[in-house]
């Protein structure tokens, strides 16, 4: 395999773990973490040590919310005698709002303080109240809080300050990664559980395949170092690592980028967004010359992507395949680690390989006859065969896709 570039090198040699929504991923020691929209139930907002100032806050709210009374007539009100109005939850300290700004359904908002801390909850439109306050109910009487290097072992959900150990029929958590050393690289992570049904037209080829339509001569300039299918734990999907060209105010820079769709209804496969940019500053991409090399960005994207995993339940760790399991050349590789083969004819080097979670299983490499010619010479021809490879041993260090497996 490649070596790992020497300025990573030095970045990874004090590592943490950090959760996210059901999983994990490790990330070096120095990075700053940024938690971006989440939605548990409904989205929601933190606000730590602001736990003595909710009132502020349900006021500020409740300003608002009469800025729409000018839109409703007096029938309106009618139908929505709550309007304006604030009633106290079950939890301690809990408050509910309520106000509308369609005249069809309420906009409720919850307001409720963890020890010092406040989270604030919104539902808007809301055509079944009863649902919605008992939604909204349940995430105030269960959260507690949590620090960002405190990795639950019960089964629920991590968002930024707090743990929610409840099963959700709704969830969104978005985690960012800044570099202190390379703070021009953005690196973030968003999870989205799916309903009933996976979206339509949304994966990562079909949006390249309208940008290859659509992007003209600049499309054309964009170099890709990797491009296609992909595994990353439970995950498929499809992942496409490119250097942009410079164009208008913006300079050349790396985006990477691995989109699943994941399965519908599990909380454990949700959709899964992942991306990485170099040359950005908080404002905009491509704002400055990209401060890793293209070999750099690829490694690290590999390093940060292969330590996504499923947050261990119980001290449980998710399953592995077992070892001797079977795959033939051309089924997709169960689980990363060495694969080896026993046919005969295969040569000594290639009985053994590396191959990673979500990959092809490849052909062995194999001796063919000699001919008078080739004997002469002291020569034997080789062919690529299918066959039959068994797992021999786990690979405890994720392998980049990509990489020189043997």
């Amino acid at each position: 395999m490649t070596a790992f570039p020497s300025r990573l090198q030095a970045l990874f040699n004090e590592t943490k773990t950090v959760c996210f929504s059901h999983f994990t991923v490790d990330i070096p020691s120095s990075a700053t973490l940024v938690y971006g929209p989440a939605s548990i139930e409904a989205p929601i907002q933190y606000y730590p040590g602001e736990a003595s100032k909710i009132e502020q806050h349900v006021a500020n709210q409740l300003v608002a919310i009469e800025k729409d009374r000018m839109f409703f007539t007096e029938n309106d009100f009618g139908k929505f005698p709550k309007f304006g109005k604030v009633i106290s939850g079950p939890a301690e300290g809990h408050r509910l709002a309520f106000g509308s700004k369609d005249q069809v359904g309420y906009n409720i908002y919850s307001f409720f303080p963890v020890g010092g801390d406040l989270f604030v909850q919104s539902l808007n439109g809301v055509l079944h109240e009863d649902a919605a306050i008992r939604a909204l109910t349940s995430v105030a009487t269960h959260l507690r809080l949590r620090a960002d290097d405190e990795i639950p072992s019960e089964a629920g959900s991590c968002i930024d300050g707090a743990f929610i150990p409840i099963p959700l029929k709704y969830e969104k958590v978005t985690l960012g990664v800044r570099l202190r050393e390379f703070p021009d690289v953005h690196f973030s992570i968003q999870v989205h559980k799916n309903q009933n049904r996976i979206p339509e037209f949304s994966d990562l080829e079909t949006r390249l395949k309208g940008a290859e339509r659509d992007g003209g001569s600049w499309y054309s300039r964009v170099k890709f170092f990797r491009r296609g299918s992909r595994q990353i734990g439970d995950w498929k999907g499809s992942e496409a690592l490119a250097l942009k060209p410079a164009q208008e105010d913006q300079k050349e820079a790396h985006e990477f980028h691995f989109i699943s769709l994941g399965a519908p209804n599990d909380p454990l496969q949700p959709q899964l967004d992942i991306q990485l940019d170099t040359g950005a500053n908080e404002r905009q991409m491509g704002a400055v010359k990209p401060s890793l090399t293209d070999e750099e960005a690829v490694a690290l994207w590999d390093k940060l992507t292969g330590s996504i995993r499923l947050r261990p339940i119980g001290g449980k760790v998710p399953s592995k395949t077992p070892l001797t399991s079977a795959v033939a050349t051309g089924g997709i590789c169960p689980e990363s680690g060495w694969w080896q083969c026993d046919d005969d004819g295969v040569i000594e080097a290639d009985r053994r390989k590396r191959v990673v979670a979500g990959e092809t299983m490849p052909h062995a490499t194999k001796l063919g006859e000699q001919g008078l010619w080739q004997k002469l010479k002291g020569n034997r021809p080789t062919y690529q065969a299918a066959t039959v490879w068994k797992l021999a041993e786990y690979d405890e260090a994720p392998v980049p896709p990509g990489s020189d497996h043997a």
